[in-house]
């Protein structure tokens, strides 16, 4: 996307064993990518044509505080992917950084580890978000 879009508006995805849901409502196609450092992401997405939302792949171990997800990581984890390891709350920072920053209009949350319940995260962090959005609004 080339306009400037609100964090309310950033778009989050979940990849499940064999499906890729969108948890917000976007109207445009998307291009899904994947890469190992926010740098990198950038670079793949400005070879991307506009008209399309850009959506990041990033691998994360939630809990309530850092080392209860540093305890969910599991090593053998793809490092394929931007990686983020911490609270629902950091994650919706990270997010709102990603699409400031031009890297990317959305999110795909993987889970680094199985039993992690990624579509409540994506509530959670939909609802930071919009909170976030309304504080600086005010």
């Amino acid at each position: 996307m080339s306009g400037v879009r609100s964090v309310e508006s950033v778009r989050i995805f979940v990849a499940d064993t064999d499906d890729w849901t969108e948890l917000t409502d976007g109207d445009e196609p998307v291009v899904r990518i994947s890469a190992p450092d926010l740098a990198r992401a950038r670079r793949i997405r400005a070879g991307v044509d506009g008209d399309v939302a850009v959506i990041l792949d990033v691998t994360v171990a939630v809990g309530a505080d850092f080392r209860s997800a540093r305890r969910a990581l599991q090593v053998a984890t793809d490092d394929s992917n931007v990686r983020y390891v911490g609270t629902v709350l950091g994650l919706a920072g990270l997010i709102a950084d990603i699409e400031a920053a031009g890297v990317a209009d959305g999110v795909t949350l993987v889970a680094a580890a199985p039993g992690q319940d990624l579509r409540a995260v994506g509530v959670d962090v939909q609802r930071l978000l919009a909170s976030r959005s309304q504080a600086r609004a005010s």
